[in-house]
C-alpha cells in the first residue's frame, strides 16, 4: 500500500471527519431555539476565523497565526483560541507528516483546549461550546495518533469525539457545516473496513456507517457549508480518488480547490499526482514541474514531503513515456532532498526502486540489481520491498 493510501486509511478509520469546523461550527449559521450564547454568535470571532482559515489554506501561516492569536487574546479562557492556534502546526505537519518536530507545539495547544473545554463542562455538562471544542481537540489528537501509530490513544479520542458530535447533531440536524463531520464519518466507517481488513477491529469502536448517505452529506457541506466547505470538498476528492477510483469526479473537486487556493501545496501536488495516475502525462508534468519550481523558490508549504512527492511523480511521468534518462535526473534530485530528511525513509526507498527499474529499462542490469538490494536494506517504502524482490528475480521490462 503506498503512503498516501495508508495515511487516508488509518486517519479515516479514526474520524478524519472531525476537524474543528466539521464538529465545532454547528451553531454558526442556524442556531437552535433557546440555545445558550455561543462563541459562534460573536461577529469578532466569525470574522477572524474565516479570515484565518483563508490564510491557512493559502499556506500563509504567519497571517493565519495572527488571526487565530487575536481570537485567543480576545477570549483568553475559551477553548476556541488554543484549538485554532493548533491548526497552524497541524497544516505544517500535513505538508510533512513524518516530521515529528511540530508534535509538541501542536499537542500543547490541543491540551490547553481540552482543559478549557473540561472546565466549561464541569460547570454545565450540556455546554455547547465545551462539547464542540472537546470534540474538535479530541479528533485532532486522534489524527496525530494515527500518524504516530498510537492506536489506543487514537481509538479512545476518536470515540469520545464521535460521542460529542452525535449529541451536537441532534441539537442542530439541519446545519450544513456539521454535515461534513457526519457525512465523512458515515462514508468512511463503512468504506475503510471493506478496503482494509486489518482496520476492522478499530472500526468496531464506532457505530455503523452508510456510504451513500455520507456522500450526500459531504456534497451538502461542500456546496453550502460556511466553515467546512473546503474540508468537505477535499474529502470528496480523496474519496473519489482513493476509494471510488473515479478520477474524473476526483479531478472536478480538485480543480475547484485549486482555483480557490492556487498556493496550497497539498492541492497542487495532488493535482499532478492525479493526472499521472490517470496517464495524462503532459498535464501531470506541467503541474508537477510548477511544484518543483516553487520548492526551489522557497515558497511556503513546498518543502519536505511535498517537494519529494513532486519529484517522485515527475520521475514516474518520464518513465510512463519511456524517457528513462529523464527519470534518472529527477531521481537524482529526489535522493538529494531525501538524504537531508533522516526521519522519512519512504521516498528514499521508492525512489531507489524506481532508479533500479530505470536502469533495467536501459539495459544496466548490474546497476539495477544493486538498487533493488539497497531497497531491501531500507526501512519504509510501502510495497517497495515486494517489488524489489520481484525485479531481482526478473528484470523490469519497461
Amino acid at each position: 500500500m503506498d503512503r498516501v493510501r495508508r495515511r487516508i486509511a488509518t486517519a479515516s478509520a479514526l474520524l478524519l471527519a472531525l476537524l474543528l469546523f466539521g464538529a465545532s461550527a454547528a451553531s454558526a449559521a442556524k442556531p437552535p431555539a433557546r440555545r445558550p450564547a455561543s462563541i459562534f454568535d460573536d461577529p469578532f470571532f466569525r470574522e477572524r476565523v474565516l479570515a484565518g482559515l483563508d490564510r491557512l489554506y493559502s499556506m500563509d501561516f504567519p497571517a493565519a497565526e495572527a488571526k487565530f492569536a487575536e481570537v485567543e487574546r480576545h477570549f483568553p479562557e475559551h477553548p476556541a483560541g488554543p484549538l485554532l492556534r493548533a491548526l497552524v502546526p497541524w497544516w505544517r505537519l500535513l505538508v510533512d507528516p513524518e516530521n515529528s518536530s511540530l508534535d509538541a507545539v501542536f499537542l500543547a495547544h490541543i491540551e490547553r483546549s481540552l482543559e478549557l473545554s473540561k472546565r466549561r463542562l464541569r460547570k454545565d455538562g450540556d455546554d455547547t461550546d465545551g462539547l464542540f471544542f472537546q470534540a474538535g481537540a479530541s479528533a485532532f489528537r486522534a489524527r496525530l495518533a494515527t500518524y504516530r501509530e498510537n492506536w489506543m490513544r487514537a481509538g479512545l479520542d476518536g470515540r469520545r469525539a464521535l460521542k460529542n458530535m452525535r449529541r451536537l447533531a441532534k441539537r442542530d440536524p439541519g446545519n450544513d457545516d456539521l454535515a461534513f463531520g457526519v457525512g465523512l464519518f458515515d462514508y468512511l466507517v463503512e468504506a475503510v473496513p471493506q478496503r482494509y481488513r486489518w482496520l476492522r477491529p478499530i472500526a468496531r469502536l464506532f457505530p455503523k456507517g452508510d456510504k451513500a448517505r455520507g456522500l450526500a452529506e459531504l456534497r451538502r457541506a461542500a456546496q453550502h457549508g460556511r466553515f467546512a466547505g473546503v474540508e468537505a470538498r477535499y474529502a470528496l476528492f480523496q474519496i473519489f480518488d482513493q476509494f471510488e477510483g473515479d478520477l474524473p469526479r476526483a479531478s472536478a473537486e480538485l480543480i475547484q480547490l485549486r482555483q480557490l487556493y492556487p498556493t496550497n501545496s497539498l492541492f497542487h501536488v495532488a493535482e499532478g499526482r492525479l493526472y499521472a495516475r490517470w496517464g495524462r502525462w503532459a498535464e501531470a508534468g506541467l503541474v508537477l514541474q510548477e511544484v518543483a519550481a516553487r520548492q526551489v523558490d522557497g515558497a511556503p508549504g513546498y518543502s519536505g514531503a511535498v517537494a519529494e512527492e513532486a519529484l517522485y511523480w515527475l520521475a514516474r511521468v518520464e518513465m510512463g513515456q519511456r524517457r528513462y534518462d529523464g527519470a534518472l535526473e529527477y531521481l537524482d534530485r529526489l535522493e538529494f532532498l531525501a538524504a537531508e530528511r533522516t526521519y522519512d525513509a519512504y521516498y528514499q526507498a521508492v525512489g531507489r526502486l524506481r532508479r533500479g527499474m530505470a536502469y533495467d529499462a536501459l539495459g544496466r542490469r548490474d546497476d539495477a540489481l544493486r538498487c533493488y538490494r539497497e531497497v531491501l536494506a531500507m526501512k519504509g517504502g510501502g510495497d517497495a520491498h515486494d517489488r524489489a524482490k520481484e525485479f531481482l528475480a526478473q528484470p523490469f521490462a519497461g
